[in-house]
Formats: C-alpha cells, structure tokens, sequence
C-alpha cells in the first residue's frame, strides 16, 4: 500500500451492478493482491464531507468548474487512523489529495484546518459546515506492477442532520493510477462493454438528500445509475 498511495493521479470510475462484483473479481485474482487487515477483506469507512450553507463545492462541480475541490474528515474504521482531507480536481483530470491526520472525525474545522484548506485552495470561501455523512464497505487491490489501486465500494449510506439513506444494488469502483497506463481492470470493462461513469459519492449523496438543489446536469447519469438497479431507501 505505501508503493501505491497515489496522492497525485488519474481516477476512472465505474458503477456496476451488486451482482457483477462476484464475477467481476473472479477474473482479476492474477493481476492483483487483495488488502487483508487482520484477515478481513472487506473494510468499513466513515467520511463527513463539509460544504457551505448555499452548497458552493457541490455547485462547483455540478457547474461542470474544472478545477474544484472537497473537503471531508475521513476514518478508516478497522485501523482507526483519520485524516482531514482537501481533495483537489484539476484541469487536466488529475485528482490531487492533501491530508493532515487527525484524532477523529469533528463537527467543525479548526483554526488550524481553515488555514489548511485557504493554503490548498486559494479559495475565499468560508462558513464551512457538515454537510453529508457517508458510510460504505471498501475492497482495495493493488497491482503492483502497474503502480495501480483499485478501490470497490458496496453498501453506500448517506446521513445528513435530517435524514438517513442507504443506496442499495450498486458497486463504486475506482481505478487510481499515477498516470493513464494499462490497467487489466479497465481492460476488462472494455470486454464487457462496461463504459466509464462520472459522478463523485459526495455529489450522488447529496441529490438523493436534498430534492430542492440543481441536479439538472446530473439527470442523465441519475437515469442510467437507474437501469443499473441504482435505488435509494
């Protein structure tokens, strides 16, 4: 894992159906190790996103921004080791994350966290609040060889200070490379006319949340998670 941490790269996500990921991993066990942490293959996270009151990053990136960031606390659960994360989308298409670690995962930025998140971003946006809570299971792999990951996350749960939803029936797979290279999973996907899906987990959790938000340029992706069995309860 440290070979393939990948703070700077290129993702290509997918969003496939629950039932294809038994299948799917089958015909990847030659081209990657699987993560195992005390034996367990499937591990659980806790992110909480922030956004301003009016909803500036999901607007940014809904408005199709090129460059435009996240910001979320992030634990992962099974190690309890957190990070204060601002994630960074590029022109050119690269992701670029920079963390702190952290205690734990808080309800408001410290002094310290601001001054982190104005020195990533330039932005001059302030007020930060919490604005979505997600939790989900993640398988990762590794292919060493290519310097690739491959995270897949299943059972997406959604929670804001007034509502909780879970998204069942669909998988989340991102494939993480520090530059676009040969990847065995995207050529897979290729095979099975599986095409590329953009839409980040932050942006999917807030319009299942929030009915009143713009979510016009999103409708189409919406329609097609649909035919994938994408539902929200």
């Amino acid at each position: 894992m440290d070979q393939v941490q990948l703070l700077n790269r290129i993702d290509t996500k997918y969003i496939l159906k629950q039932v294809q990921l038994t299948t799917l991993l089958g015909l990847l066990t030659e081209d990657y190790f699987v993560l195992s942490i005390d034996g367990e293959l499937l591990h659980p996270y806790e992110t909480l996103y922030f956004d301003t009151p009016a909803y500036d990053l999901y607007l940014m990136h809904h408005n199709g921004h090129r460059n435009r960031y996240k910001l979320r606390f992030r634990k992962y659960v099974n190690s309890g080791i957190s990070f204060f994360e601002v994630k960074l989308k590029t022109n050119t298409r690269r992701t670029i994350k920079r963390r702190i670690s952290v205690s734990g995962i808080a309800e408001s930025l410290t002094l310290k966290q601001k001054e982190f998140v104005e020195e990533c971003t330039n932005d001059g946006l302030k007020n930060y609040l919490p604005s979505l809570r997600v939790k989900f299971n993640r398988i990762t792999l590794v292919n060493l060889k290519a310097g690739e990951r491959l995270t897949i996350d299943t059972n997406l749960r959604y929670e804001d200070e007034n509502t909780e939803k879970g998204i069942g029936d669909i998988v989340i797979v991102e494939v993480k490379q520090q530059k676009q290279a040969f990847s065995p999973f995207r050529k897979l996907m290729l095979e099975k006319r599986l095409r590329e899906f953009y839409l980040s987990k932050y942006c999917l959790g807030i319009t299942c949340l929030h009915e009143d938000l713009k979510k016009n340029r999103f409708k189409r992706k919406l329609l097609a998670l649909n035919k994938l069995g994408y539902d929200v309860s």
